[in-house]
């Protein structure tokens, strides 16, 4: 992600949800990796990394307050069957 701060500038983001963000090995990890590189690590609260559910409605309440928007063309969604 990508913010446009005052005067031109650009503040870059990671955001990492799910079961990723409730390990707090990678955790640590990935907010040492973004402090090296200026970037901003964003990550819900440990306790709502668990339910899939709970990530995607995170997820979408996240993309509708950017004004991302949600996807509405079933083309643009791959499904893959295992």
């Amino acid at each position: 992600n990508r913010i446009l701060l005052g005067g031109g500038r650009v503040k870059e983001q990671e955001v990492v949800s799910g079961g990723v963000a409730s390990n707090q090995y990678i955790r640590r990890a990935l907010q040492a990796v973004t402090d090296a590189t200026d970037f901003t690590l964003l990550c819900p609260p440990p306790r709502l990394c668990t339910d899939n559910g709970v990530m995607i409605a995170w997820n979408g309440i996240e993309r509708l307050c950017a004004g991302l928007g949600i996807l509405h063309s079933m083309e643009g969604i791959r499904y893959e069957p295992k």
